[in-house]
């Protein structure tokens, strides 16, 4: 019916604007984008306002709107997204109340925790075609009130032009054409309002199939907690009773096999349907990936084979194959990170095996009975679990499974009493961890064996299922942790990144971090898996948010655990992040755009500054502070800072000045009063200088600032060298002044520009008085570039037959006279 009327509106909108296309002649129309634009005058948006049109502008006016509304029409037209959605509800319903049936009936019964997920997970189909169902309504929704909201307007400006006529008593002609356009909103907003209310229907409708979806979802996780909750009650019969075995003469293992064969057959045609466009992009990064892997291979090795402690990387570069499925597995999981569970089998089989082909290519042969005994629990859990319909086989299956690591576990620590096993240059640490989790292992294996055979199935399950995936779980995720970390020496040895001065110079620093990180992740994904196991998980979810919301008692202010944690956090990612920064700049930065010093650690500091500035203010919003307090609080700090603090602030103040002026760097040489030496830190508070003696003075920010200070180095790092000395009466001067600036522009040390140059400085006493002058850019090692060219000019003078005099003294004796004569020495007594 809406398809029809819309097509009835828009002739009529058409028919209407023939004559207004007759008579403009001389003016093409404007096509839709350029009325949308509002390129022409007057603009698009004056059709959109309240206000009145002048009388002289109906006509064209007129016209424009009739377009308006054909263009938001055109947005709303039926595109075939309810038509569908109608189509698709009817089946959908009967498809989801037939299994709210099947999920009544199954939890009625004394149904597993297993069968309970199982149902969990079956509704994901459902739930993702809803969802789907529901987010193409509101987009539609949405874009016809858009436009109920355009017609609304144009038609609030005409009623407005109408009103404005009629006061002025225009001709019938006019107000007929106004009634016309009103005609054409009419018939846009009823059909832009009766689209509206079927969308609407149809979001309700799928909406109440959501509800039904939910409920049965919420039914299932308390049925599930209930079955929880009696974990320690004896659910099946001991294994010695004869009505367990029982079973075995009956015809119900033909009809459980039957069953079993239908729902993994109907499983995995729903799976294929419902992950198809991920399956293949999943099985096309894999096969990219093992081919990655041989292109490696081929690479790789040798350029590797000459690095130290690749040994590791190389061996597993043998098993390209493992290493692709194992990489995939990891993708894996972001890929299909809502359908882990309902996977679990298959992803399970993609990693298991070819972390432990790998490993046994990386680890010490005593290990690799370790390794096998995995790949057999691994092979028993899974067989387990598929013939979960058959109790006979599958508890059997468990109790040797359990046997299997109880007789490993006793074996293993035996030989380890014995010191049997060990070998040499093997690591000490995974030795040690797996004695710790063999024990672990030997007490939860002792006891979920005695409560499967005494009766307490769930227990035992509980139990096992952890067990197992916290023995082939750790094995796949330890050997995923060597495959990135192999990963990432190869990447930090290859183009771009070994082209980085950061990796060149800090190689095996960042190989420790990149382990760190890795191995970090892996234990809590081990570990949230194995509580997941254990259903304890939820409880500590809960519990853990239950505690950070607890509110820490403070008067008037609304402060929990949690944001004092995220404060935290936000701060100590500030400090992280500042250094990460500043490790850049140095190690990559500075180098490449040779940046001096002292620059470098001003523009360093500025940075943490302002960086750890930030992180405190996202650190006081991510408390809760409302920004009125925190203006309030700052004010109130400051004005203490300004009584209490002037000196700290006044050398804060200071510190920061000198961070950007710079009229003193890191490293240049200082002299202010006593203190001469090499400026080492400037810091927040103070400055730090090393004198040539091997002291370090600390001195206050603000005395450099207000204090004379001679910067030896603010500019460059030249130095002038002066050398005085005389040559004896009667040397040509000149002849001596050519010689010194001969042998100071023969040293390698003394710099050609500015060029040395000797000075004649006049007379002495007992020779002619002459000074050397030279510059030298060593100015760490001035002293010694002095005596160097000292020596040289002692050389130079005595090879050239000058002479240094000795200082002379001319001594006049005079004859005392006789004795007891004035003048004389006195007579002794």
């Amino acid at each position: 019916m809406a398809p029809l009327v819309f097509a009835r509106l828009t002739l009529c909108l058409a028919l209407s604007l023939l004559p207004g296309i007759a008579l403009a002649t001389d003016e093409p129309a404007p096509d839709n984008a350029s009325v949308l634009s509002g390129q022409d005058s007057p603009p698009p948006q004056a059709a959109l306002s309240g206000k009145s049109i002048a009388v002289s502008d109906i006509g064209l006016e007129s016209e424009r709107s009739k377009r308006l509304l054909l263009d938001v029409l055109e947005t709303i037209k039926p595109d075939g997204t309810m038509e569908s959605i109608v189509l698709d509800l009817p089946g959908l319903r009967q498809q989801i109340e037939s299994f709210r049936e099947h999920s009544s009936d199954l939890q009625a019964r004394t149904a597993s925790v297993s069968d309970l997920d199982r149902l969990t997970n079956d509704w994901e189909p459902s739930l993702e075609r809803l969802d789907g169902h529901q987010d193409n309504l509101d987009r539609r929704v949405r874009r016809i009130d858009q436009a109920i909201t355009k017609i609304r307007s144009v038609r609030s400006r005409w009623v407005s032009t109408r009103s404005s006529a009629e006061s002025q008593e225009v001709s019938e002609e006019v107000i007929l054409q106004i009634d016309e356009v009103d005609v054409a909103v009419q018939g846009a907003l009823g059909i832009a309002n009766t689209q509206q209310a079927a969308g609407v229907r149809l979001q309700s409708n799928v909406a109440s199939l959501g509800q039904l979806v939910e409920s049965d979802i919420e039914r299932i996780a308390a049925t599930r907690k209930v079955l929880v909750s009696r974990v320690f009650r004896t659910d099946s019969d001991p294994i010695w009773s004869g009505r367990f075995w029982s079973v075995l003469g009956s015809d119900q293992l033909g009809r459980n096999f039957t069953t079993l064969r239908q729902e993994f057959s109907e499983a995995s045609e729903k799976l294929i349907e419902r992950q198809r466009g991920k399956i293949a992009l999943y099985l096309a990064v894999t096969i990219a990936l093992i081919l990655a892997m041989f292109s490696l291979r081929r690479r790789a090795v040798q350029r590797l084979s000459s690095q130290p402690d690749t040994e590791a990387i190389v061996a597993m570069l043998g098993r390209p194959i493992s290493l692709g499925l194992l990489l995939s597995f990891v993708f894996a999981l972001t890929l299909f990170a809502g359908s882990i569970r309902t996977l679990e089998y298959a992803m399970s089989a993609i990693s298991v095996i070819p972390a432990v082909l790998i490993l046994r290519k990386i680890l010490a042969p005593s290990l690799h009975p370790a390794l096998s005994i995995t790949l057999v629990v691994f092979f028993l859990e899974n067989a387990r679990l598929i013939f979960f319909r058959f109790p006979v086989f599958s508890r059997t299956l468990f109790l040797i499974e359990l046997l299997v690591l109880i007789i490993y576990s006793v074996n293993w620590l035996w030989q380890s009493r014995q010191n049997a096993g060990f070998e040499p240059g093997a690591s000490e640490t995974i030795f040690k961890t797996l004695e710790y989790g063999v024990k672990i292992i030997l007490v939860a294996s002792t006891f979920a064996l005695l409560a499967n055979i005494t009766g307490y199935g769930s227990l035992s399950g509980l139990l096992g299922r952890a067990l197992a995936f916290g023995v082939y779980g750790s094995a796949v995720l330890y050997g995923t942790c060597r495959v990135l970390e192999g990963v990432a020496a190869i990447a930090m040895s290859a183009p771009p990144l070994n082209q980085l001065g950061m990796v060149r110079q800090n190689r095996a620093l960042l190989q420790r971090r990149v382990s760190l990180i890795i191995s970090f992740g892996a234990i809590a994904l081990w570990a949230r898996a194995v509580l997941v196991r254990l259903e304890l998980w939820p409880n500590i979810r809960d519990g853990s948010f239950a505690l950070l919301s607890i509110e820490v008692p403070l008067p008037e202010i609304q402060l929990t655990l949690g944001d004092v944690l995220a404060s935290f956090l936000v701060f100590y990612g500030a400090v992280l992040l500042s250094r990460f920064i500043q490790f850049v700049l140095s190690e990559d930065i500075y180098p490449r755009l040779s940046v001096g010093t002292g620059r470098s650690s001003a523009i360093s500091t500025l940075l943490h500054y302002i960086i750890l500035i930030l992180g405190f203010t996202f650190a006081a919003i991510a408390l809760g502070f409302d920004a009125t307090r925190f203006t309030l609080l700052a004010g109130a700090f400051g004005v203490g800072i300004g009584f209490g603090l002037q000196s700290i602030v006044n050398n804060f103040i200071s510190g920061v000045i000198l961070l950007t002026e710079q009229p003193v760097q890191v490293g240049d040489t200082i002299e202010m009063g006593e203190i001469f030496g090499e400026v080492q830190r400037i810091g927040i508070r103070s400055s730090t200088v090393r004198s040539f003696q091997g002291a370090e003075i600390i001195v206050p920010n603000a005395d450099l600032i207000s204090e004379q200070v001679t910067n030896w180095t603010l500019s460059d790092r030249k130095r002038r060298v002066e050398i005085s000395l005389g040559v004896a009466y009667g040397t040509d001067p000149t002849r001596v002044v050519e010689l010194l600036s001969r042998v100071a522009a023969e040293d390698e040390e003394i710099l050609s520009d500015p060029e040395p140059y000797a000075i004649f400085c006049g007379f002495g006493d007992s020779s002619l008085k002459f000074e050397l002058r030279a510059w030298t850019d060593q100015f760490d090692s001035f002293l010694r570039v002095k005596s160097a060219l000292s020596t040289n000019l002692v050389r130079a003078l005595r090879d050239a037959q000058i002479e240094i005099p000795f200082p002379q003294r001319d001594v006049h004796l005079r004859d005392p006279g006789p004795r007891g004569i004035a003048g004389g020495p006195a007579t002794p007594e």
